[in-house]
């Protein structure tokens, strides 16, 4: 056995339609590294990360994952004229889920079929939240001993789960868990960057464990296309309503949490002494910042994520630090 190996993690935050700047980025990755299960011991996404994650753990290709959020972006959120928005807005603030889970699980099925966490080619980790006990719950394939919950979920499912995000998609149950009657939202309520999580089951299960070959890990974290959140101008209104925060509210607290867990990496690496690497958002202009919402479909919109994610695979795919997780496949 080869002693000192790093374990290696990716990590893909969560973020809607805006998950497509990620995949493009990984599929760019792909194409000159070869297929990335093989290069990675643990794959963690969260909400739209949670399907590229388990996507690319299944095996799947990733530029078939872009050409997922590319051919089916528009029949999951169906709204892209400003009165189509602005009905959806409505629906979504005072009747129900702004969406439907139908297409979105018709989309899934043909990605997935029926596979289940056991058919994983490597391991994944998903965050979701348990509604029914108001708990964090990791969903992950059975990779250690300790673990025999989750083998038999349907990738369909899990991903449901994980992007039933409160007020867009309606609220799940995954049939096969220990308690069927235990309801789930979206893992971005409290996990939208998780790569924090992988770190810690790095070190629960294998890193410096007795007779373990890990000694150290090496985690490759990648964003979703922020969008401009900062308020340049003094807010005149203080006490804002759901009306006047509209879309920026869920966006700027998911945005919020995974810069955060960026920060908090960065602060313990200083003594795990890990390699990470987090491939930012790409600067965007306000009138692209217009186009980049959760659920903005649109043809310009599907342009600039894929766009700004070649970009960003340019500025990075021969860099020594990402060579790093490609040196020595598994």
């Amino acid at each position: 056995m080869e002693k000192d190996k790093d374990y290696k993690i990716l990590s893909i935050d969560g973020g809607g339609i805006k998950g497509l700047y990620s995949a493009v980025i990984l599929a760019e990755f792909e194409e000159k590294y070869g297929k990335l299960s093989n290069h990675f011991d643990l794959i963690c996404g969260t909400s739209t990360g949670g399907i590229i994650a388990l996507g690319i753990a299944a095996g799947i290709p990733a530029k078939d994952i872009v050409n997922f959020y590319i051919s089916e972006g528009h029949k999951i959120f169906p709204y892209k004229s400003s009165r189509q928005r602005l009905w959806g807005f409505i629906k979504q603030a005072v009747l129900s889920s702004k969406y439907s889970d139908t297409q979105l699980k018709d989309a899934l099925k043909k990605v997935f079929g029926n596979m289940t966490l056991s058919e994983c080619e490597t391991n994944v980790l998903i965050p979701v939240s348990n509604i029914t006990t108001g708990l964090p719950r990791i969903i992950k394939n059975d990779h250690h001993p300790d673990l025999t919950l989750d083998n038999r979920h349907s990738l369909v499912e899990v991903a449901l789960s994980t992007t039933a995000a409160p007020t867009y998609f309606p609220i799940q149950s995954i049939s096969t868990m220990p308690n069927p009657e235990h309801q789930f939202a979206d893992g971005g309520l409290y996990a939208n960057n998780p790569a924090l999580h992988g770190i810690q089951e790095a070190y629960r299960f294998y890193i410096n464990h007795k007779d373990s070959e890990y000694k150290s890990f090496t985690l490759l974290s990648i964003s979703t296309l922020h969008e401009n959140f900062a308020y340049k101008k003094k807010l005149k209104v203080l006490h804002r309503s759901l009306i006047l925060w509209n879309k920026n509210l869920i966006s700027l607290m998911m945005d919020l949490q995974s810069v955060s867990t960026h920060f908090h990496i960065k602060y313990l690496n200083q003594s795990l002494k890990g390699h990470y690497i987090r491939i930012e958002s790409e600067p965007i202009s306000k009138g692209e910042s217009k186009l980049i919402e959760l659920d903005n479909a649109s043809s310009k919109s599907i342009d600039i994520l894929v766009s700004k994610g070649k970009e960003a695979s340019v500025k990075w795919i021969d860099s020594p630090d990402i060579q790093k997780f490609f040196s020595n496949p598994k």
